[in-house]
């Protein structure tokens, strides 16, 4: 009996559809490099979203990459889904997760990647760890205006707001006191990712300016770290940690990112610029220092993954952002679940973007080796794959999953 094609279904939130009607899908240069290096390694890809389930058929429509770009047609259920869900509201998330749901019921399958709960969440968990915790910015919830001109007249720099659950630097608010001025400034980014400036003469002005901001979202609070080099553009590094074809976690990549002068942010979708890491890092501060950071990156990044797994259930890869202090301090800053990997063809780094490419087909086809090494083709007409008796084994999509 023939080795079967392992099918490796990507999940979305949603696609959409120009006037053309041809799909817009939300990562198509990932996807169709996904799409590619699957080819060569015998997993099938294709990309799916909530409304490509077809219950009365039980058939799975999805959107495979070729010459002309991807294209909707009947697919075989996946062994395996990556979650590459950005939900814009509650129906999305419902949605996708009551059709995995119904996925499950037709085709057990396993999850490639879970997901990490809030940033306090993340937080508590990592700051237990007496090594973490050094690299970790305090941090708590907003709770109201008051502790928040508390803590900025308590912390030198002022303090950082920033959404419990945001992404993109989106929302983020640097809050500082001059206490001659009598006067509370205000620098962040909009939930439209726009810079924006205000200063209040008035703690009671500011209160209701801060508290029409901040709405329901929950938000949390950390001191002001500078993070800026002497150009006074924001910078962080961007590593990217992913399992490989053994399970072992591993660096694939990190590039270092700046904004602009006087903004608070450097992700490349609030206009930052991304640059190879060791060599900015060297220019900044000497070769020496700059090998010493890389080491800290990889050293810290494989124990953050280890104890966000520990905590969390398995995943297959983080993308972890850490600030340098103007003393050389590492601070970590975001860890994400569901990293983008962009930077790395900015910058021309060729095995990072391979690996990083690579690493998730590799994770994915070990999973499948081993919790059903017996595979085999079954050459119907629907595509579908008949599985051994370690079916049983399989289980349909957990965050909270032990297996690694």
């Amino acid at each position: 009996m023939q080795t079967r094609l392992v099918i490796l279904g990507i999940v979305v939130a949603s696609i959409a559809h120009d006037r053309d009607s041809k799909p817009v899908l939300p990562e198509p240069s990932f996807y169709g490099a996904l799409s590619a290096a699957g080819k060569q390694l015998g997993i099938d890809v294709y990309v799916f979203a909530a409304d490509g389930l077809q219950l009365h058929s039980e058939q799975l429509f999805g959107y495979r990459s070729g010459q002309a770009g991807f294209t909707r047609q009947p697919v075989p259920l996946p062994d395996i889904v990556y979650d590459r869900c950005f939900f814009t509201g509650a129906g999305q998330r419902l949605d996708c997760r009551r059709m995995l749901s119904k996925l499950a019921r037709l085709k057990p399958y396993r999850l490639l990647n879970g997901t990490l709960p809030a940033k306090l969440e993340v937080y508590e968990a990592l700051k237990e760890h007496s090594v973490l915790a050094k690299h970790l910015p305090h941090t708590q919830p907003l709770a109201d205006a008051a502790q928040l001109l508390k803590l900025a007249d308590h912390f030198r720099g002022g303090v950082i707001l920033k959404p419990s659950s945001g992404m993109q630097g989106r929302g983020i608010v640097h809050v500082a006191r001059c206490p001659l001025e009598r006067s509370t400034l205000v620098k962040g980014r909009s939930r439209q990712n726009r810079s924006f400036t205000a200063a209040f003469t008035e703690d009671r002005a500011f209160k209701q300016w801060i508290m029409d901001f901040v709405k329901h979202t929950p938000y949390l609070i950390q001191p002001y770290l500078e993070l800026s080099g002497e150009d006074n553009k924001p910078f962080d590094v961007r590593v990217l940690i992913q399992k490989d074809e053994k399970s072992s976690w591993s660096v694939s990549g990190a590039a270092l990112r700046t904004g602009q002068a006087g903004t608070l942010t450097s992700n490349l979708h609030g206009g930052g610029l991304a640059y190879p890491a060791a060599q900015l890092l060297s220019a900044k501060f000497g070769k020496f220092k700059s090998e010493r950071l890389l080491e800290q990156f990889h050293t810290i990044s494989k124990q953050t993954a280890e104890r966000l797994e520990n905590n969390f259930g398995r995943l297959a890869e983080l993308g972890l952002d850490y600030g340098i202090d103007k003393s050389g301090r590492l601070w970590l800053l975001e860890a994400n679940s569901k990293p983008g990997r962009s930077s790395f063809q900015i910058i021309g780094d060729q095995e990072a973007e391979r690996l990083s490419i690579e690493r998730p087909l590799l994770y994915a086809r070990s999973l499948t080796r081993r919790l059903s090494p017996s595979f085999v083709a079954n050459e119907s007409a629907n595509g579908r794959l008949h599985h051994s008796s370690t079916d049983n084994l399989l289980r349909p999509f957990n965050v909270q999953e032990v297996h690694r």
